[in-house]
C-alpha cells in the first residue's frame, strides 16, 4: 500500500513538472505576458490583435493575425544559458541568463530569414536569423541573477557572448536591444 502511494505521488510530481511547457502551449499560464512573437509562427497561443484590447500594439501600429506569447514562466521552461558579457561595450561585465534566441523561435515554430526586435521605447532592429544563430544570441531574462524589470533592461534583452568569442570582440551595441516585448519573424 505504502509503495503504491509513493509511486502515485512520484507520477503526479513528474506529470506536473513535465507538463509546464505543455500548459504554456495550451495558453494555460496566467502570468503577465512579457514577449509576443508574430509573423511566421506555426505554434500560436493567441489569435489576431484587437485594437480595442491590444492598446500598446495599436499605439505602435502593430497588427497580426496570430501570435505566440510567453510569460516569464514559459520562457523559464526553455533551456537556460548564462554568459558573461559587457554592456554597454567595454562597460559593466555581468552574467546574463536566459534562453538562446534560437530556442525561443523554435518553441514558437517560427521560420524565416529576418527577425525584428522591438523595444518598449519604439527602438527596433532587423537582424538576419542566421546571424542570431551563428552568433549565439541570448534572450536574457536576468542580469547577475536578478530578473529584469520594466524600467531597467526588462522584460528581456538581446545579448551576445562577445567576451568569449574572438569573432564578436568588435561587435558594437546596435543589436543589444533591451526592453524587448515584441519579435516579428519573416
Amino acid at each position: 500500500m505504502f509503495r503504491k502511494l509513493i509511486i502515485a505521488m512520484a507520477m503526479m510530481l513528474l506529470a506536473s513538472t513535465a507538463s509546464a511547457h505543455d500548459k504554456w502551449r495550451a495558453g494555460e499560464f496566467r502570468g503577465a505576458v512579457i514577449l509576443t512573437i508574430t509573423g511566421n509562427v506555426a505554434l500560436p497561443t493567441r489569435g489576431a490583435s484587437n485594437e480595442d484590447i491590444d492598446k500598446f500594439f495599436s499605439y505602435n501600429d502593430l497588427t497580426f493575425d496570430k501570435a505566440t506569447q510567453f510569460d516569464a514562466a514559459a520562457l523559464a521552461t526553455l533551456p537556460q544559458v548564462t554568459i558573461d558579457a559587457d554592456f554597454p561595450k567595454d562597460g559593466h561585465v555581468g552574467e546574463y541568463t536566459g534562453p538562446l534566441v534560437s530556442d525561443v523561435l523554435r518553441s514558437a515554430r517560427a521560420t524565416g530569414t529576418t527577425v525584428t526586435f522591438r523595444a518598449l521605447d519604439g527602438y527596433a532592429i532587423e537582424v538576419p536569423m542566421q546571424d542570431l544563430i551563428d552568433n549565439g544570441a541570448v534572450l536574457a531574462l536576468k542580469l547577475d541573477g536578478i530578473p529584469f524589470g520594466i524600467g531597467d533592461f526588462g522584460p528581456t534583452q538581446l545579448v551576445f557572448p562577445r567576451l568569449d568569442r574572438a569573432d564578436l570582440t568588435d561587435m558594437n551595441d546596435d543589436w543589444w536591444v533591451y526592453s524587448i516585448y515584441h519579435i516579428h519573424v519573416e
